[in-house]
């Protein structure tokens, strides 16, 4: 200390002047850190942790791009890529709401697993969009974001949607509405009631042979199914089936012995 500088007097504090260009140095540097505190505020509060170069370790890191896909679905799932190879289904049909959404859904599952997916259900979530019909589609884009996490959220987001919408089977009253139509042969018949009726598997065997029986025209194959009693639809188709083909057997028979009797045409006498 030079002999010309005074200390300044105890208990007595001193204020430090910078010079000009150290002052709008300091200043600048006040003015970031505060902008920065403005911008990471909250999510400090959060707490997320600050990363070098003022980034934050976050799933949710509003600094990083967005991935791309409909936003119900969560940024993992986005993020998750395809994995290597894979090879997308070729097999499923887009779906469109008319099927029964549980069997569409584990059938694309299957697919996508067998295709390379296996145990990857955020890479075939991820897949689903391109297997929507244009109505669907549309419908998961508008959603809510971050809906779909996994695979549980995706079936109960769908089925609180699509539930109504699909067609059910029919029940035996539809099938009881499969009536032979005129100049329809037996067999005719009963191939058109037995494709019917794999479409209702779950109607109880009585209740299909009473709807055949209702439905036919023919008095004599209600008496042969009478005097057989089928308890099972094999039963009745084997009845069926028989009578048939003894009726077309008949019919063949005396269609020949007509023709023995018819008396000659020209067409027979042959060239004269």
């Amino acid at each position: 200390m030079s002999v010309h500088q005074q200390p300044p007097p105890r208990g007595k504090k001193t204020t430090l002047v910078l010079p000009v260009d150290n002052q709008r140095r300091h200043d600048a540097r006040r003015d970031i850190d505060e902008n920065r505190r403005r911008r990471y505020g909250d999510a400090e509060e959060r707490g997320y942790s600050a990363h070098r170069g003022g980034r934050y370790d976050s799933d949710e890191d509003r600094m990083a791009p967005e991935p791309p896909g409909p936003r119900v679905f969560s940024r993992a799932i986005r993020s998750t890529p395809l994995p290597s190879p894979f090879r997308p289904p070729t097999s499923i049909a887009k779906y469109n709401g008319e099927t029964k959404l549980e069997l569409w859904l584990a059938d694309f599952r299957l697919a996508c697993q067998l295709g390379g997916a296996r145990g990857n259900d955020r890479a075939i979530i991820g897949q689903l969009p391109l297997f929507l019909s244009d109505t669907a589609r549309r419908w998961l884009e508008e959603l809510a974001a971050n809906q779909i996490h996994d695979w549980v959220d995706l079936v109960r987001v769908f089925e609180g949607n699509f539930k109504g919408t699909y067609i059910r089977p029919g029940n035996s009253w539809d099938l009881s509405k499969c009536k032979q139509k005129s100049g329809e042969t037996h067999r005719e018949y009963a191939r058109r009631f037995t494709k019917q009726r794999n479409e209702l598997p779950h109607i109880p065997d009585h209740d299909v042979i009473l709807a055949f029986i209702s439905g036919t025209t023919s008095r004599d194959l209600v008496r042969e199914l009478g005097r057989n009693h089928p308890q099972t639809v094999d039963e009745l188709m084997d009845v069926v089936a028989n009578y048939a083909a003894g009726e077309e057997a008949v019919g063949a028979f005396f269609s020949c012995e007509g023709r023995k009797g018819k008396p000659p045409t020209d067409d027979d006498e042959g060239p004269s």
